[in-house]
C-alpha cells in the first residue's frame, strides 16, 4: 500500500513537457486521480465514509439551470451520496482516463477518491442544450486541492455529459458523463 502511494506521487511529479511560469510541473487529470485514489487506500477512506449524513431523500434537481451549482456544492461539501444522485442508476461514465465503467457503484468509487483530497471546484461557462426531456451539457472547471506535501495545486478542465429528466421524480440526471474528453 505505502509503495502504491509513493509510486502515485513519484508519477505525479515526474517532468512533463513544459512547466507553468512559475516553475511548478503541471498534474495530469490522470495522475491528480491516481494519487487521490491512493491516498484514500491508505487512510481506509471508502466512498460511503465520505458521503455526507442525511436524515431523507435528497431532493431532485429539477431547474436544469441549477444543475451545476448544485454538483458544484456538493462536490465543495464532500456529499458523496448528493453527487451520486445526480447520476442514473445505469449511468455510462468514462473516467479522465479514458475507462468505460457502467452504473452509479463505478462512480461511486472514482468520486470517492476524488473527495478523499477535499477538493474546491469551480464550474464555469456552463452551457446546456434541452431538446424534451433531454440535455446536452458543457462546462470548464477549475480544481483547487493541497498536495500531501502541503503545496497548493489548480487544476483546469472541462465536461461533456449528456443529461436527462428522470420521469420518477423530475430531476436532472447524467446519462452519459464523458470525464476524458474536454468542452474546449
Amino acid at each position: 500500500m505505502i509503495a502504491s502511494i509513493r509510486n502515485a506521487l513519484l508519477s505525479a511529479s515526474r517532468p512533463k513537457s513544459g512547466s507553468d511560469s512559475d516553475g511548478q510541473l503541471p498534474l495530469s487529470r490522470g495522475d491528480f486521480l491516481r494519487m487521490a485514489a491512493a491516498g484514500a487506500v491508505a487512510v481506509g477512506v471508502s466512498g460511503k465514509a465520505l458521503a455526507a449524513t442525511k436524515t431523507g431523500a435528497i431532493p431532485p434537481v429539477t431547474d436544469i439551470d441549477v444543475l451545476y451549482d448544485a454538483w458544484q456544492e456538493r462536490c465543495n461539501n464532500g456529499d458523496l451520496e448528493g453527487l451520486l444522485d445526480l447520476y442514473m442508476e445505469d449511468v455510462t461514465y468514462i473516467n479522465p482516463n479514458g475507462v468505460l465503467m457502467t452504473g452509479r457503484d463505478k462512480v461511486r468509487e472514482d468520486l470517492g477518491g476524488l473527495l478523499a483530497i477535499k477538493p474546491t471546484i469551480v464550474l464555469g461557462n456552463r452551457k446546456h442544450y434541452v431538446y424534451r426531456d433531454v440535455a446536452l451539457t458543457t462546462n470548464h472547471w477549475r480544481l483547487n486541492f493541497t498536495n500531501p506535501d502541503g503545496a497548493l495545486q489548480e487544476m483546469t478542465g472541462g465536461g461533456v455529459e449528456v443529461m436527462a429528466k428522470d420521469p420518477r421524480d423530475g430531476g436532472w440526471r447524467y446519462i452519459i458523463d464523458d470525464a476524458s474528453r474536454s468542452a474546449y
